[in-house]
Parts: C-alpha cells; structure tokens; sequence
C-alpha cells in the first residue's frame, strides 16, 4: 500500500475515533495543586454543639465558654450564660418576608421605647449644655407624670378665673381683659409652646396664693417652661407670619414676666446682667412680628395692653418720686469725675441717656406708664452695658441704681415685688464707699421706703436667674 494511502486511512481514524476519557485521581489532584502553589483541603470536625449566637451567624464555634466569635464581637455568649437567640435560617427568613404586608406599619418594641427615651436623656446630658437646668437647679421637677394632666386642667382653670390678677391690672378696661381671657388662650391652643407658657405662668401665680403648695407648683412651672423653650427653640427660625406672629408675640412677653416671678438660684445683679440679653431677644422678636400682629387680635396689645399697662388709681399722680429728674441729671457730671476707658463712658452715656428718655415718657402719660418702656431697658448697647455691670464698673453700677427706681414702679404687680429693692441692695454693697453718696437718693426711695412699710422681708423671692438659659433661644 503506498504511503499516501496508509496517512490518509490514520488521519480518517483519527477523526472519527472517540477520545479516551482522562481518569484524574486524588494522587493527580494533589500533584496538580502543589503544582500550582495551592495547599490541600483541610478537613475539619463540624460544630454541633456550638453556642446560639455562632449558629444564628453561621460560623463556626469552638465551643468553648465563651467562645472566640462571641469574645471578638463583645456579645453575651449562650454557652456562658448568655441570652438563646433562636436561629433565623433561610426558610423562616423566606416565610416572614412573604408573610409581612408592604404597608405594613412598625410595632414600636420596649427595646425602641429605651433607646428613644436613652436619646431623649442624651439630649440634656451633660455634654450638651442647658442653662435653663443650671439657673433653676434648686428647683425640683415633677416626679409624678400621672397627676400632671390633673394639675394641668387646674392651671387653665385658674387662669380663666383670675385672668386680670395674673396678667393685667386694667379691670376697667374690657376689651384689654377680653384678649387675656379669650384671645391669648386660643393662641395657646394652636401653638403648644404657648400653652406650656400659659400653664407655666398661671402655677407661678397660683403659688403666691397657696404657700403650702408653692415648691410643687413651682416645679410644674419650671417643667411648662423648659418644654415650651424646647418646643420654641424649633419654630424659632421659621419667619413671622400672619399664622405665627400672635404666638410669638405672646410667648416673649410670657417668658420675661416668667423670668421676674421664678423663684432665683442666682444674685439679683447677676440675674440682671442676663435680663438685659433677654430684653434684647423679646425687642427683636417684637420687631420682627410688630406688623403682623397690628392687624390681629392682639393689636390692642401694642397700644393699650403693655404701652399703658401701669395705672393708677388717681389721676394725675405721678408714679416716681420727685427729684428723679435732678438726679438724672447729675449723673452727667458722675462721669466725668474719675478717668473711664472710652468705650466704657460712651456706653455709659447712651444707656443713661435712654433712661432719661423713659423718665420722660412716664411723666408725659400723666398717672400711667408703659410696662414694655420699663421691662425693655436698655434697648441701645444692652451688651456692652450687661458686661460693664457684670464687671462691677461703678458708673454703670450707679446707673444701674436708678434704674430700679422706675422698677420700683411695678412692685405692686406680683411678679415684681422686691424685685428692685434686691438689685439695689446688690448695688450698694458692691460699690465702693467714696460712690455710695451717688446712691443715696434711689436707695432712700426704694430701700428705706419698703423698710419703713415692713414689707422688705415680708416680700416673697422672686427674681429673674431663669433668664439666661431663655436669652440663648430667643436671641
């Protein structure tokens, strides 16, 4: 057969005849895998008995007590006493996700209510700072939950019925007692922060009326107002509108009456280092809602309810005593007498100028005065003059002096009532004996005048320390 023929029949057989299969053997594969760099497959014992946080995880357990994943992970270990997490395979996971409905609502467990409550708690921990906590730290809060919506219905209820002893002294004056008693509660229930304040205040003055309940009250009162100050903090950026402006209004007024009638954790001259930043706060907030509010019920509240709120009972009587004017007038000459750095006369000048300004507004109303012109003091460089105060700068100081004799004005109301006479007690024994003389007249006024009555010690402490933790959230 010629050999063209015989390559051609090998190359057809080639073709046409099957493979033979390769038989590859354990000894084969172990020659391959060392051959590539690969270590054999380890065989290893299965855990069974391992503990219930391993099996829910699927890993593997060492079973000992505890074991090694649990130590890894810092979780409590079943097989040393730890909880027994029953373990979640496939087949039930497949069940609770085609048993569970897409609009299904999340049941709030115990464990969700602890973490809520531990964030709550977090947020006035001591990391996060809370002055209101601090100037009121001899208050105690409410322990009791379950009473305070009994209590609450009885603070609305006082407020109703003694509506002109807590808030106005203008009984003769109907439409200004029908925007406290009607107008001011409506306010308070569309907007909670009012509400709280409302409640707050009316406890306040619930307190002087029963002393046996006046530290239980007092708490309550502090409570309402750290959630009103809470719930305000959160609108507190949100623009004046028609909607919010009456809210506003009525809250900042609320809270600076609020700040003379809590009881007081600090010295009266500090506390009105912080009254002055607070008056800052509520001449802001008052600008800033002015328009709004002149358009709605509480319009008679710009021009009647604290512009002319201080009356009196005989006309043409003039509520401060005479002499005022000279000794206004004589501090001009106060400071010039010693050296002042520049700033600090300057900013003399214009508070004592301002208080000028307000004597002069009480002596044109003729038997009346504004309670906002008093309370909003001073409006210009209130800053600057709260550090000169704070610095005990005895020009400020003697400033300062006369003005609590127009504080003394509102002593009648009650949550002013030796207000005055303790900051000017304040005053005189900070300053030194060569400024004293410079005092003499608003002390004898103010001072000798409540000793003389008897009324000094008799008045109950009610000062205005709460004030710096509400400066903070309404400036």
């Amino acid at each position: 057969m010629p050999v063209t023929q015989r390559l051609n029949n090998a190359s057809q057989a080639a073709v046409t005849k099957p493979p033979t299969p390769v038989i590859i053997t354990a000894e084969h594969s172990e020659l391959n895998a060392s051959a590539v760099g690969k270590a054999p497959r380890v065989g290893h014992k299965k855990s069974r008995n391992g503990c219930a946080q391993c099996k829910r995880r699927h890993v593997k357990c060492n079973e000992e007590a505890p074991c090694s994943n649990c130590l890894r992970h810092g979780v409590a270990c079943s097989l040393a006493g730890g909880p027994f997490v029953p373990r979640e395979d496939a087949k039930a996971r497949r069940n609770s996700t085609t048993s569970r409905s897409p609009n299904a609502v999340p049941v709030a467990t115990s464990m969700d209510a602890t973490r809520s409550s531990s964030t709550a708690s977090a947020a006035h921990s001591p990391a996060s700072p809370n002055p209101f906590a601090i100037l009121t730290g001899k208050i105690d809060r409410p322990m009791n939950q379950d009473s305070i919506w009994q209590l609450d219905l009885q603070l609305m209820h006082h407020y109703i019925s003694h509506a002109k002893y807590v808030m106005t002294e203008d009984q003769d004056v109907e439409y200004i007692m029908q925007i406290w008693r009607d107008e001011i509660p409506k306010v308070a229930f569309s907007h909670d922060y009012v509400m709280h304040g409302l409640l707050g205040f009316s406890a306040l003055h619930k307190a002087t009326l029963e002393p046996q309940n006046a530290g239980y009250l007092q708490a309550a009162a502090v409570d309402h107002l750290d959630k009103a100050l809470v719930l305000y903090r959160q609108d507190r950026g949100v623009p004046a509108t028609a909607e919010n402006a009456n809210a506003k209004f009525a809250f900042t007024w609320l809270v600076a009456l609020f700040a003379y009638a809590v009881p007081p954790s600090i010295p009266p001259i500090d506390a009105i280092v912080e009254l002055f930043m607070l008056v800052k706060g509520i001449d802001a907030i008052v600008s800033d809602t002015w328009y709004w509010v002149a358009q709605g019920a509480l319009a008679p509240m710009l021009n009647r309810g604290f512009q002319e709120a201080v009356t009196t009972s005989i006309s043409g009587y003039n509520p401060l005593p005479d002499g005022m004017d000279f000794g206004l007038g004589h501090l001009d000459f106060m400071l010039g007498v010693e050296a002042m750095i520049y700033e600090e006369r300057r900013s003399c000048a214009i508070v004592l100028a301002e208080l000028k300004q307000i004597y002069q507004t009480v002596l044109q109303t003729q038997g009346g005065c504004s309670i906002a012109n008093i309370l909003c003091f001073p409006k210009q460089d209130s800053t600057s003059f709260a550090g000169l105060i704070k610095r005990k700068v005895p020009q400020a100081m003697i400033i300062l002096a006369y003005y609590c004799v127009l504080l003394n004005v509102l002593d009648d109301r009650w949550w002013m009532q030796g207000w005055a006479a303790r900051v000017l007690t304040d005053v005189l024994g900070d300053l030194d004996e060569v400024w004293k003389h410079w005092v003499e007249w608003p002390v004898e006024h103010v001072i000798m005048k409540q000793h003389k009555a008897g009324g000094l010690n008799s008045v109950p402490t009610t000062s205005t320390d709460e004030s710096a933790r509400i400066a903070t959230l309404l400036i």
